[in-house]
């Protein structure tokens, strides 16, 4: 025998047992898909009887294998494709029982009537047999895919006396509309409309997982299970209980938002709610909404596939997105997205927001314990617990860090592998608006006056404990999260290197704004990145620095213009979104002056950074040298009170002297000191004030 669908043989498995047509047949899609093929090739055989069956079998001669199949198992003769859709009904009921997903079933169920899931399957019947391709291009005069014309000619008669053309232009009109059916000859006249199945759909049928680019599925055998959850807080938890599972299954379906910072857990709770209904996900990112054709498939696959349907996509503050209903699913629609943002449906189905914080120190050390071997984590340190990450970020921390003890042969994880595996996290969307500057050190290395100091050593004990005291101030740790500080002064007076420094104290990374990759002349663009970069360092826990951050946080203008009217809406964005900021922030202005007020009210320290006196310049000077120096104390003593130098240009000072000194082969000296300091003042057109060496 020579029919690719001819394969209804017995098989292992459950199936209908005794004399039934199809027993033996074990129970799964790609059987029924099968099945109800053949059904429609019986429907076919039925309506080239009408016209001249032998001379249709003598010029497709393939078409006697599945004759003879039909005989087999339902016998030829009158109402042949009725007598098969009864057996097939009394197959799939029995298969439904047995607990089985049919997706023909599933479209069933989902209001397709029989007269589309039979024109849906004559359409897709050339994928399973190219050689019918012939036939239909035998029976309407050309085109190896049938027609809107010949296919009313098949199915406009069903028995009953009544001409049912209609029925079968309005049955494929919803199948097009709905995403299972494509147009192949859309210019053409529309009786002569030629269709083919939408092949993932058609694959999805046959039981076959979708594997699209934009689309990923994922089966609930490898979900999470929802009691082995980790919830972030408590507050989250009273959400994630029998309740939420009790609403996801009422009717109409609803929207459940799970907001929250990324790889934080979101999709992982979105499969642990699925796989609790026994579903698979379907997780499609980007804006499919918008899509006409990828919005209908995905209805289309979540139905036939029984999945809950999943749209990734993230969306900025002020932004609204309406989503229309999905084609054919009957499931949930999950929407996973961040905390901006605001969503609707075009329809009546009810929607249920969920936000998914950062996790509490309780929720990290369980991600940290998860993660690593119990032999490792029992002789290690905790770093989850001074580290605010997101979820996912604390396991991929907890597992690099545990991969570099044991490349060094130890069980045990020390900090310097902790910080080496922090700098591998993935920082792409923050690295894109920000460069990472290097922390080395710590406050002790700043020269400041005490009282800039201790509000330094203040603003970093805030920093270090600012999660327990937004908890023990508000009792829910995600208000008040957010540490601001302006350092502003006169430049070159330290203000970089003390954020560096405050870094390094903190043990986090520090990125600064490129304010070049930021600013956009496009209205709206601006703050989107800047969005971006403050949501990146929240789920980094880094110290993000607006290095001259008077650029973005000028005085709001009256309006005069465009142009001020588009600053202004920038500072007011920029004003709302470090409210809601969770992370540290610091702000450095050479004119504090200039920056609005409303953004000075809001920091929660503002320091101001002076030019050094006379005992600063020189420890800046003697910390600037290398120890070898050959510099005269005194003269330097005295050159640090006659040279009012920011602390900036002591180190280009020092740092000239260092190559006048190599370039001699000798230790730095005094002549080297002293051309250094000459150069600096000659760089702003000033006379140097040291006294000369003439030793």
């Amino acid at each position: 025998m020579n029919a690719p669908l001819r394969a209804l043989q017995p098989d292992a498995g459950d199936g209908l047992r005794g004399d039934h047509p199809f027993a033996g047949l074990a129970f799964h899609a790609a059987q029924h898909l099968r099945l109800a093929l053949f059904g429609v090739i019986a429907r076919i055989v039925e309506a080239c009887a009408d016209g001249d069956l032998d001379a249709t079998l003598a010029a497709h001669p393939f078409l006697v294998d599945y004759l003879v199949e039909l005989d087999e198992r339902a016998g030829l003769g009158d109402e042949l494709a009725l007598r098969w859709r009864l057996v097939l009904a009394e197959w799939e009921a029995q298969a439904l029982q047995a607990g089985v997903h049919l997706p023909l079933a599933a479209l069933r169920r989902a209001g397709a009537g029989a007269l589309e899931i039979e024109l849906l399957l004559a359409a897709g019947l050339v994928e399973e047999d190219a050689r019918f391709g012939d036939v239909f291009g035998r029976l309407q005069d050309g085109g190896r895919r049938p027609t809107l014309g010949l296919m009313t000619a098949w199915w406009r008669d069903d028995g009953s006396g009544e001409d049912r053309v209609d029925d079968v232009r309005a049955a494929a009109t919803r199948l097009v509309d709905g995403g299972l059916l494509r147009v192949t000859t859309p210019e053409a006249p529309r009786a002569d409309w030629a269709f083919a199945a939408t092949l993932p759909v058609w694959d999805a049928l046959r039981g076959d997982a979708p594997a699209l680019p934009w689309l990923q599925h994922r089966a609930c055998a490898g979900a999470t299970p929802l009691a082995a959850y980790i919830v972030p807080d408590a507050r989250a938890a009273q959400l994630v209980s029998d309740g939420l599972q009790a609403l996801l299954r009422e009717r109409p379906a609803p929207t459940l938002l799970l907001r929250g910072p990324l790889h934080n857990g979101r999709k992982t709770l979105a499969g642990a709610l699925a796989a609790a209904q026994g579903r698979d996900l379907l997780v499609a990112r980007g804006a499919v909404w918008e899509d006409d054709a990828r919005w209908q498939l995905l209805g289309a696959l979540a139905c036939v596939t029984g999945a809950v349907p999943v749209v990734e996509a993230g969306l900025a503050a002020g932004e609204n997105r309406v989503l229309p209903p999905l084609p054919w699913c009957d499931a949930p629609l999950l929407v996973v997205t961040g905390r901006h943002g605001a969503w609707t449906r075009q329809d009546d189905a009810p929607t249920i927001a969920l936000h998914l914080p950062l996790p509490d120190e309780d929720a990290r050390r369980r991600h940290w314990r998860e993660a690593i071997p119990e032999a490792i984590a029992a002789a290690s340190i905790d770093a989850a617990a001074t580290m605010r990450l997101s979820g996912g970020h604390v396991r991929r921390l907890a597992r690099g860090a545990a991969d570099l003890a044991r490349l060094d042969g130890r069980r045990e994880i020390r900090e310097d592998d902790v910080r080496e595996a922090r700098r591998a996290l993935p920082a792409g969307r923050l690295e894109m608006l920000a460069t990472r500057l290097e922390a080395k050190g710590g406050l002790a290395d700043l020269e400041v006056d005490d009282l800039t100091r201790g509000e330094l050593l203040s603003f970093a004990a805030r920093c270090r404990w600012r999660e327990q005291l937004a908890c023990a101030i508000t009792g829910a740790p995600a208000a008040g999260l957010g540490v601001r500080a302006l350092f502003a002064g006169p430049s070159g007076v330290g203000k970089t290197l003390a954020a560096r420094l405050l870094a390094a104290e903190l043990g986090k990374p520090l990125f600064r704004i490129d304010l070049a990759a930021t600013v956009d002349k496009f209205l709206g663009e601006t703050e989107k990145r800047l969005d971006q970069a403050l949501d990146a360092a929240e789920e980094l826990d880094v110290v993000l620095l607006f290095d001259e951050g008077d650029a973005l946080m000028a005085r709001r203008t009256d309006v005069g213009s465009s142009n001020d009217r588009h600053a202004n809406l920038e500072t007011n964005f920029l004003l709302q979104r470090l409210d809601q900021f969770e992370g540290i922030l610091v702000v450095t202005s050479n004119a504090p002056d200039r920056i609005d007020g409303a953004f000075s009210r809001r920091m929660d320290a503002v320091l101001h950074f002076r030019l050094p006196d006379e005992r600063q310049r020189y420890r800046l000077l003697r910390r600037h040298l290398p120890a070898t120096s050959l510099v005269d104390d005194a003269w330097m003593q005295d050159t640090a009170r006659r040279c009012a130098l920011s602390g900036g240009q002591w180190a280009n000072v020092a740092l000239h002297a260092r190559l006048l000194a190599l370039q001699d082969g000798a230790e730095v000296a005094t002549r080297h000191l002293h051309d250094a300091l000459v150069r600096e003042y000659r760089k702003t057109g000033a006379a140097c004030p040291a006294r000369p060496w003439l030793g």
